[in-house]
């Protein structure tokens, strides 16, 4: 499968358990206010492009170990985040961060530094009120099947689509923008540390990340402007600008809606990028991340 066929596949992480709480739940958030958000119908329809277009943090990770980058434990987030006191909004964004590491882990293979990440979303995911998910059992399962990277990622996977459902129904549903938001932030930062020698097909799939931008911004957007959904939209900005140097071709697929209401990828025109136009991204993106996962 090639590098940008992976870079658009359905998620299966992240952004696809998210679809529980934007699909399904109401227009409320985590302060109850409703004033300026959009529909349930219209955030769905905006998750169904995102899904369909958008890497999950897994294939993110998967596109890294494809193009041969190294795994390198000292670009992951600071295990001592789901230890510190916070609100939940910052839960939110730590627990997206920690699911693109946990990913990365996974698909290296790298148990040890898996189950530890695994461990810290368990944490923050009580404090966020759904721990019940990440249950020992969980844990365990995990810890069980360390040789099989699938089966891990099916179990990991699993668990996210039900924390999630459990956050819809708590009426928290912009907690899982933010983590969908850091989730893409945190991958795209991990596939942007080892420039030196990169692909070509790495360069493109980091280039076609501006129009999952686009996207996510107008996701988080349909939300009331909580302070925690105004500073993510604020911090994005400049990553955005730097995607301004991105220019398009012909050959590449683009995303669209037929009459029966399915999201479908056609040919369209080719996203590429610059040496110079990739590193402004790769230092964008890691301003925004190091600010993300700051310890307080």
């Amino acid at each position: 499968m090639s590098i940008q066929s992976l870079f658009r596949k359905g998620l299966t992480f992240t952004i696809a358990v998210a679809a529980f709480s934007w699909g399904c739940g109401d227009s409320s958030t985590t302060d109850g206010s409703t004033t300026g958000e959009a529909s349930p119908a219209q955030q769905t329809k905006k998750l169904k492009t995102i899904f369909r277009a958008a890497p999950s943090p897994m294939e993110t990770a998967r596109i890294i170990q494809k193009e041969g980058l190294p795994f390198n434990a000292d670009y992951l987030c600071s295990l001592s985040l789901a230890e510190q006191d916070g609100i939940r909004t910052e839960h939110a964004i730590h627990l997206g961060l920690y699911g693109a590491d946990v990913s990365y882990a996974t698909i290296f293979q790298k148990n040890a530094e898996a189950l530890q990440y695994l461990d810290a979303v368990k944490t923050l995911s009580k404090e966020l009120g759904v721990g019940s998910i990440l249950s020992e059992d969980v844990i365990s399962r995990v810890e069980k099947n360390r040789a099989n990277k699938d089966t891990i990622v099916t179990i990991v996977s699993s668990a996210f689509f039900e924390l999630n459902q459990q956050l819809k129904d708590a009426g928290s549903n912009d907690l899982s923008g933010l983590i969908v938001a850091a989730g893409w932030v945190e991958g795209l930062y991990l596939a942007t540390r080892e420039l030196d020698g990169a692909t070509d097909g790495l360069k493109q799939a980091i280039a076609e990340q501006k129009l999952i931008l686009e996207d996510v911004l107008e996701l988080i957007d349909s939300y009331s402007d909580s302070d925690a959904i105004v500073s993510m939209k604020s911090q994005l900005q400049p990553v955005l600008k730097a995607f301004d140097g991105v220019k398009s071709g012909e050959g590449a697929n683009t995303t669209s809606e037929n009459k029966e209401g399915v999201i479908v990828i056609r040919g369209g025109n080719e996203l590429k990028a610059d040496d110079e136009t990739i590193l402004a991204i790769s230092e964008a993106i890691a301003l925004v991340r190091n600010n993300l996962a700051k310890a307080s």
